[in-house]
C-alpha cells in the first residue's frame, strides 16, 4: 500500500513546495511558480502555468514517482530526482509553447528552460527525498521470473533481463549503437536545432552550432558532436542499468542525455579556461553555471529521440515479457518507420536555420559633415560611414532630457540642456551623444505625441549636429516608469521601498497589483517584473503604443544623416519568465520595432540592440532572439558595467566579470556584428575608479569599439543620485551651491585621448603607449581620407607609414589630423 501511495505525497510534497515558493519568494527568482501580487489569470501567458505547467509537473512527478518505484532504495533517490528535473523542465517548455503561440520554434523555447534549470534541480530533491522514505515495491510485472520452458514459477526468485552494461541481453543493442543514432539524428539536424545553442564560443571550443561567427565548418562542431557522443554513450550505461519497464527505459535514455548535455556543459567549460584563463574568483564558476544548464537544456531537446532509440530496441527484444513473442519484421518495420517519422517531424519543426550576412553595405562618396552610418559584418565587423571608413562612435551619455521623478525636495531631477553643452562635448573630441527621451514625456497620453517636448528633442539633435555630433536616440527607462512605492505599502519580506525613476507612462504600466518594492536595487521589483512582462506579451496593446511611437519618430528623424541610430528600449527588464521574456520576447518586440522603423525613415539607420538588463547586472547575458539580427544594419549595444553596477558588487562579492572579460563576452555574443557599448562608467572612491577607467579605455582601444559614458551631467534631484551632496557626471555640481565643479582629471584624459574618428578601410590596431601617446594601423580601401583627433594645446607630431598628405589642422580643445593613407598603413604620435 504505501508504494501505491508514493506517487501521491511525492506530487503532494511538491505542490506543497511551489505554493510556499510562490509565497515566501518575493521576485520569484526561486519559485517554480507566481510572484506576489493578483495571480488571478486574464491573459494566455497567466493562464498556461495554471492549465499547463502545474498539471504536467504534478503529474509527470507522480509518474517519475511510479516508474521508478519498484527499484531499491539504493539508487532510488537520484533517478526519481533527474526524472523529476526533466518533468519540470519539459513542463515548463510546453507552458512555453501554450503561451507563445506560434511566435517561436521549438529549439528557442527549449533553449530558454535553461534558466529553469538551476530551480528544477533544488526542488527535486523533495520528490527523490521522499521517495527514499518507502520501501520497494513488490511484485508487478517490472521484473519476469522464469523456468526453462519460460513460465512462471511461483515462489522462486525472479531472473531480471535489464538493459544494462552491454545493453539488452540477446538483443544486441548496446549503449554505442544507441549514442551513435542519435548522434547521427544530431548530425542531420544540427543546422536547425544545434545551432540554438553554444553560439557564443570560441570557434574551437566543443560547440553544437555549425555556422559559428560566420564560419561553414568552425574546428568546435565535429569536437562538440565527439563530446557529446562519448558522454551520452557512458551516462546511457549508467542510465540503463535499473531500468526495468518500457517505461524506465524511455525515461532512462532522456536522462541519460540530460547528464550527456551537463557533461557537454562542463567540457565547455573547461575549454574556456585555456581560452580565457580562470579570470577572477567567480568567473570560472559562472561560465559553468551557463554552460552546464545550457547543456542540460540541450539534453531536453534531443533526449526524447534517446528514449525512443533505447525502447525500440528494447521492445524488439521482448526483455520486459519472457513469455510473449517477440517483435515479427512487420511490427519492427512500423516502429522504424515511427521512428523515422518521429525525426522528419523534428526536422520540421524545429527548422529556422541561423544564418548570417557579412556583406558590406553599398557606401557613396563622403561629403561634407556627418554622413550616414551604416553596419559592417564578417571577420572585422565595423560601424562605417558613406565613404567606407570604420568609425568608432567615442561620446557620452545625455539625461538631460529624460522624464526623472522628482523625489528630492528643493533639487531639480535634471539640469538644463543647451547648445554650449555639445560645444563642450566637441571640444573633448566626443563625435556622439546617446541622446536619452522618455516615453512618457514623448506620449503622455495613447496615441497623443506632445509636440513641445519632440521640439525639445529637435532641438538637442539639431545642437548636435551643429557642433559635429552624431546622436543615439535612446528610449530611456529605469525601473520601467517613474512611480514610487506608494506611502503605507508594505513590502514583503527581502524587499524595501523604493524611489521612482524613469520609463513608460502610467497608462502603459500595467502591474496587475503586484507591490512596487524594489530586491538589491530598482531594476528587480514585482511590479516592474510585472510590467515588464505585460509589455512583453503586448498586454491590451501596450507593446504596440511604443512600437507605433518608435515609427513616428522614425519619420521624424529618417532623413537625418546625423542621427546615428535608434535605441528602442534602455536596459530592458527580465521580467518574470526569463530568458523567456529577456531573450525570446526582447527579440520580438525588436522584431516589430525594426520593421515599423526601416518601413517609416528615408533611409536605413543604425539599429542599437541591447541584452536586458542581466547584462548590466551580472556581466552577460543572451543575444535577444529574432529576425531583427539578420538585418544589416544592427549594433550589439551591451552596457558594459562589470566591475562597476554589477550585482556582485552590490552584494559585496569578488566580480563574476572583469573589466576585461567583459569586453570578451560582449565580442563573442555579438558574433559577427557591430559592438558598441551603450553605457560605462564607475563609482566609488576616486583611485578605484581612475584605475578602472583606464582599464577600461585600454579595452576599449584593443576591441576596436565605441562607446557613451554615464553620464555628462546629473542633477542633484536625480534618483540615480540619491542624496548624494555632489551631483555627479562628468560634469560635477556642488549640491548645496549649485556651483560646477572641476571634472576628474583621469576620466578627461582617458574619454578625451587621441583615436581615429573615421578611418578608411579596416583598423586593425589602436593603442596609447605612455599614456599620452597613440599608436594605430589599418589597411585603406578607397580614396576616403583619414581624420584623427588630438587633444591638448600641443601640436601633434606624428611618424606615419604608407600615408601621405598629412595635414593638422586646430580645432576646439585639441588638432584635428587627415591623411590619405593607402593599403597598409601606421601611424604614431608621441
Amino acid at each position: 500500500m504505501a508504494s501505491r501511495r508514493l506517487p501521491f505525497l511525492t506530487a503532494g510534497v511538491l505542490a506543497a513546495a511551489v505554493v510556499l515558493g510562490a509565497l515566501l519568494d518575493p521576485v520569484g527568482f526561486f519559485a517554480l511558480y507566481g510572484v506576489p501580487g493578483d495571480l488571478t489569470p486574464r491573459t494566455r501567458w497567466q493562464f498556461a502555468p495554471l492549465a499547463v505547467y502545474l498539471p504536467l509537473l504534478l503529474c509527470g512527478t507522480a509518474w517519475v514517482t511510479h516508474v521508478y518505484a519498484a527499484g531499491g532504495r539504493r539508487g532510488r533517490f537520484g533517478a526519481v530526482w533527474a526524472g523529476t528535473v526533466l518533468v519540470v523542465l519539459v513542463a515548463r517548455a510546453a507552458t512555453t509553447l501554450v503561451a507563445t503561440f506560434p511566435w517561436f520554434g521549438v529549439p528557442d523555447i527549449v533553449w530558454a528552460t535553461s534558466y529553469t534549470v538551476p530551480t528544477a534541480v533544488l526542488y527535486a530533491l523533495l520528490p527523490a527525498a521522499t521517495a527514499v522514505g518507502l520501501p520497494s515495491r513488490r511484485g508487478g510485472a517490472l521484473s519476469i521470473r522464469h523456468d526453462s520452458s519460460g513460465a512462471d514459477v511461483p515462489g522462486e526468485p525472479r531472473v531480471t533481463r535489464q538493459v544494462g552494461r552491454g545493453g539488452t541481453r540477446g538483443s544486441g543493442v548496446t549503449s554505442a549503437r544507441v549514442a551513435l543514432i542519435v548522434g547521427l539524428a544530431v548530425i542531420a539536424s544540427s543546422p536547425w536545432v544545434s545551432s540554438h545553442w553554444s553560439r557564443d564560443l570560441p570557434d574551437w571550443v566543443p560547440a553544437m552550432a555549425p555556422h559559428a561567427h560566420g564560419k561553414s565548418l568552425p574546428t568546435g562542431l565535429p569536437c562538440g558532436l565527439l563530446v557529446l557522443l562519448l558522454a551520452l554513450f557512458s551516462a546511457h550505461r549508467v542510465c540503463m542499468r535499473r531500468a526495468r519497464s518500457e517505461a524506465a527505459v524511455f525515461l532512462g535514455g532522456w536522462v541519460a542525455t540530460l547528464w550527456a548535455g551537463a557533461a557537454f556543459g562542463a567540457v565547455q567549460t573547461l575549454a574556456l579556461v585555456g581560452e580565457d584563463g580562470l579570470g577572477s574568483l567567480l568567473q570560472t564558476p559562472a561560465s559553468l553555471y551557463v554552460r552546464v544548464c545550457e547543456g542540460v537544456s540541450l539534453g531536453v531537446m534531443i533526449g526524447w529521440l534517446t528514449g525512443l532509440v533505447t525502447l525500440a530496441f528494447a521492445v524488439s527484444a521482448r526483455p520486459f515479457a519472457v513469455r510473449a513473442p517477440r517483435m515479427s519484421a512487420r511490427e519492427r518495420e512500423r516502429f522504424t518507420a515511427f521512428i523515422t517519422l518521429c525525426e522528419l517531424m523534428l526536422l520540421l519543426v524545429v527548422a529556422g536555420q541561423d544564418g548570417s550576412d557579412t556583406s558590406a553595405p553599398s557606401v557613396a562618396p563622403a561629403r561634407e559633415g556627418l554622413s550616414p552610418l551604416r553596419a559592417v559584418r564578417g571577420e572585422h565587423p565595423r560601424i562605417v560611414d558613406a565613404a567606407g571608413r570604420q568609425v568608432l562612435l567615442r561620446g557620452v551619455n545625455v539625461n538631460q532630457l529624460v522624464d526623472f521623478h522628482a523625489g528630492r525636495p528643493g533639487f531639480p531631477a535634471t539640469r538644463p540642456l543647451g547648445e554650449d553643452d555639445f560645444r563642450q562635448m566637441a571640444a573633448l573630441g566626443f563625435d556622439v551623444v546617446r541622446l536619452g527621451v522618455s516615453w512618457s514625456k514623448i506620449e503622455p497620453a495613447p496615441g497623443r505625441y506632445d509636440p513641445s517636448y519632440l521640439g525639445r528633442i529637435d532641438q538637442a539633435v539639431a545642437w548636435a549636429r551643429r557642433n559635429g555630433l552624431y546622436t543615439v536616440i535612446d528610449m530611456h527607462q529605469d525601473g520601467w516608469n517613474a512611480e514610487p512605492t506608494p506611502p503605507g505599502t508594505s513590502c514583503p519580506a527581502g524587499t524595501s521601498p523604493m524611489d521612482g525613476y524613469d520609463g513608460a507612462p502610467e497608462w502603459a504600466t500595467v502591474t496587475d497589483g503586484a507591490p512596487r518594492c524594489q530586491f538589491t536595487g530598482r531594476d528587480i521589483s514585482p511590479a516592474g517584473d510585472r510590467a515588464f512582462t505585460n509589455f512583453y506579451y503586448d498586454r491590451d496593446g501596450v507593446q504596440s503604443r511604443l512600437v507605433d511611437a518608435w515609427g513616428m519618430l522614425a519619420a521624424r528623424f529618417g532623413s537625418d544623416p546625423s542621427v546615428a541610430g535608434f535605441d528602442p528600449l534602455n536596459e530592458p527588464g527580465f521580467g518574470e519568465q526569463a530568458p523567456v521574456t529577456s531573450s525570446l520576447l526582447l527579440g520580438r518586440f525588436y522584431d516589430r520595432v525594426l520593421r515599423r522603423i526601416r518601413t517609416s525613415e528615408t533611409r536605413p539607420h543604425l539599429f542599437f540592440a541591447e541584452p536586458s538588463i542581466l547584462w548590466s547586472g551580472a556581466g552577460f547575458d543572451a543575444m535577444p532572439r529574432g529576425s531583427f539580427a539578420d538585418d544589416p544594419d544592427v549594433v550589439f549595444a551591451p552596457h558594459l558595467y562589470a566591475e562597476s553596477i554589477t550585482m556582485d558588487a552590490s552584494l559585496g562579492l569578488p566580480p563574476v566579470t572583469t573589466i576585461e572579460h567583459g569586453f570578451t563576452l560582449a565580442s563573442r555574443t555579438a558574433r559577427n556584428l557591430p559592438v558598441w557599448s551603450g553605457e560605462w562608467g564607475y563609482w566609488g572612491p576616486e583611485r578605484t575608479v581612475q584605475n578602472k577607467i583606464r582599464r577600461y579605455a585600454v579595452q576599449e582601444d584593443r576591441h576596436l569599439i565605441g562607446g557613451a559614458f554615464w553620464v555628462w551631467k546629473q542633477a542633484c534631484g536625480d534618483p540615480q543620485n540619491g542624496t548624494e551632496p555632489i551631483g555627479g557626471g562628468l560634469n560635477k555640481v556642488d549640491c548645496a551651491t549649485g556651483e560646477d565643479l572641476p571634472r576628474d582629471p583621469v576620466a578627461v584624459r582617458a574619454l578625451s585621448r587621441a583615436y581615429p574618428r573615421a578611418a578608411p578601410g579596416v583598423l586593425t590596431h589602436l593603442s596609447h603607449p605612455g599614456d599620452r601617446g597613440l599608436h594605430l594601423t589599418g589597411v585603406a580601401t578607397g580614396p576616403a581620407p583619414l581624420d584623427v583627433w588630438f587633444p591638448g594645446p600641443t601640436r601633434p607630431v606624428v611618424e606615419t607609414q604608407g600615408i601621405k598628405a598629412v595635414e593638422i589642422h586646430p580645432v576646439p580643445g585639441g588638432w584635428r589630423l587627415t591623411a590619405h593613407p593607402t593599403g597598409r598603413y601606421a601611424l604614431t604620435a608621441g
